[in-house]
């Protein structure tokens, strides 16, 4: 079953069992699988750019990603949406890679962020197979690095390191196209997830906000007091999308 919000079709999953099994499904099978996980920002950007709405709709597996959008599928289909945090559902599958002894690459970052997450995961889950590439690439809008030579590079790459999952951290919507464009060219990939700011946070830059405060969906209160710049960019996630999401019923 799913929900709508700006033309974007969002997927409904009820428990973490039924998670595990969809990426195990996933896993198994030998095709590449697209997740994403929508938040309001990401539905907001589709809903005025109808390419990145397109490139969002050939997920695999479409979560929401924030208590406004699991708020306003709610209210929509008049049954619970559940919200699926991007940086949960790739731990679950950094996890899962462990225990199949697949490889995932963390590919995007910033300033060696990349580097020291994938080192945390390889100290905390022991036995997996994680590397960090691509943190000092620079990449546009479209997804691409600047330059075709090194975008070559980066695919082959991570072609070498053959591994199951690629976990991209580039932030919308570069992460999303860079994973439409790649996810055929990747021949070991068989789950291709963007994560935004995960790497933040498995690497210890960036503190998630407490357990009590994901429970009452206050998680943009934290972002706010830890990263006060980001004022416009909550307001917009948090008073925006909400009034356009009930007024816009496509």
């Amino acid at each position: 079953m799913t929900a709508s919000v700006f033309g974007v079709q969002l997927d409904e999953l009820d428990s973490e069992g039924q998670l595990l099994r969809e990426l195990g499904r996933m896993l198994d099978d030998g095709r590449p699988h697209r997740v994403f996980t929508p938040n309001p920002e990401i539905l907001l950007l589709a809903r005025g750019d109808k390419a990145f709405a397109s490139v969002l709709n050939t997920a695999d597996l479409a979560l929401p990603d924030g208590t406004g959008v699991a708020l306003v599928g709610t209210i929509r289909t008049r049954r619970r949406i559940r919200r699926w945090p991007g940086v949960e559902i790739g731990a679950e599958l950094l996890r899962l890679a462990s225990t199949r002894d697949e490889g995932v690459v963390l590919l995007g970052g910033r300033d060696g962020v990349a580097e020291r997450a994938a080192s945390r995961w390889r100290s905390t889950l022991p036995g997996v197979r994680v590397e960090a590439v691509g943190s000092d690439v620079t990449f546009g809008r479209d997804g691409r690095p600047a330059d075709p030579a090194i975008e070559d590079q980066l695919v082959e790459r991570i072609r070498s390191l053959a591994p199951a999952v690629v976990l991209v951290g580039l932030g919308a919507p570069k992460q999303e196209r860079w994973i439409a464009e790649h996810a055929e060219l990747l021949p070991s990939a068989r789950v291709l997830m963007g994560v935004g700011g995960a790497f933040d946070m498995w690497g210890g830059t960036l503190r998630r906000a407490p357990e009590w405060m994901h429970a009452v969906g206050l998680e943009w209160l934290w972002r706010l007091l830890l990263e006060p710049a980001r004022l416009p960019r909550i307001a917009r996630a948090t008073l925006v999308f909400p009034v356009l999401a009930l007024v816009d019923r496509t």
